[in-house]
């Protein structure tokens, strides 16, 4: 399965919404980690799919005491939660002492993650840096993102923790994982994404250029745990699929795309919720006009069921509730 970790250069530029985009729009099942060093926040972002807040216990705290004495690829989905909306989440630290005091224990959890049944892994590494504990699991990843901001200290930043990770992958020879980046920008802002992106590659070619994530606050409240409605319309989830799409065309055969089969957990409790919109990465046409599918039924068709009107609005009802409430979004 693939192991996939996003990083910042410094501050937080969005690592943690851009690893949660991901986890949702994936093709296949995934577990979302919270691997931030400094303290990860997911614990504190998301309530649980009862719509209680998420605790840490079950997360990483009580998976690292099984690490130190191996640990079992087949345990670590045992000590997740699952957020509002489906996503299975291993919720992280609180505090930078509590990473440290695991340095050690960070390889073992990385070849677990690497081989979780039937899962894939996102990892919000956060802030990464040469002696930080986690880069020894990211650099077990298939792919290593680095998220940067279309400003120019995010640039300066990433060129000078770029320096620093490819001289330490180097060391790993054909082990050593693919970098990528991407960018996130305001919708006005492409061009300027564009730049920043061009910017460091230039001194770091072999560095993919995975494109941009288009920031939008409105739709970015999902991954607060808030509601919105019709997620999938807006350009941060539509950026958000070409940024899966170019991802798993890194990974090549890392990767089976599977659109036909429902990961679990992402079963809709309103069997009537249109399915989601097709895209690019399931190979399936998307409308000509580029906006995700998913609009109201058809009218007549309702009417052909023979089906009351009470019936009807009490169905729309609840399919407006789930559709407000998810935030896995496929």
């Amino acid at each position: 399965m693939a192991l996939i970790s996003f990083f910042s250069a410094k501050g937080a530029p969005g690592v943690t919404s851009t690893a949660m985009l991901v986890a949702a729009l994936w093709p296949r099942q995934t577990l979302l980690v919270d691997a931030d060093g400094n303290g990860g926040d997911l614990l504190m972002r998301l309530p649980s799919e009862s719509g209680l807040a998420l605790t840490q216990h079950p997360g990483l705290l009580t998976l690292l005491p099984l690490a130190r004495h191996g640990l079992s690829s087949g345990v670590v989905l045992d000590h997740s939660q699952v957020a509002l909306g489906g996503q299975q989440v291993l919720v992280g630290l609180e505090t930078s002492e509590q990473a440290e005091a695991s340095a050690a224990l960070w390889p073992t959890l990385a070849r677990a993650f690497r081989e979780v049944p039937g899962t894939d892994v996102v990892v919000d590494a956060g802030q990464l840096a040469a002696r930080s504990g986690q880069l020894s699991l990211v650099q077990r990843s298939d792919l290593v993102v680095g998220v940067v901001r279309a400003e120019p200290a995010s640039v300066m930043h990433m060129r000078e923790r770029l320096t620093v990770l490819t001289q330490t992958f180097a060391a790993l020879g054909a082990d050593a994982p693919r970098i990528g980046l991407v960018a996130l920008s305001g919708v006005q802002r492409q061009d300027e994404a564009s730049s920043a992106i061009a910017t460091v590659r230039a001194d770091f070619p072999e560095v993919l250029d995975l494109g941009q994530v288009a920031l939008d606050p409105r739709p970015e409240r999902m991954f607060h745990g808030d509601p919105v409605s019709r997620p999938e319309r807006t350009m941060l989830v539509r950026s958000g699929r070409s940024l899966v799409e170019r991802l798993v065309a890194a990974l090549g055969p890392a990767v089976v795309l599977d659109a036909g089969t429902d990961r679990p957990g992402d079963a809709d409790p309103t069997a009537d919720d249109p399915p989601p919109a097709p895209d690019a990465a399931t190979g399936q046409e998307e409308p000509a006009d580029g906006i995700p599918g998913g609009g109201p039924a058809d009218p007549a068709a309702d009417a052909d069921t023979g089906e009351s009107d009470e019936a009807h609005g009490e169905r729309r009802l609840r399919r407006e509730r789930s559709r407000k409430k998810r935030w896995s979004l496929r």
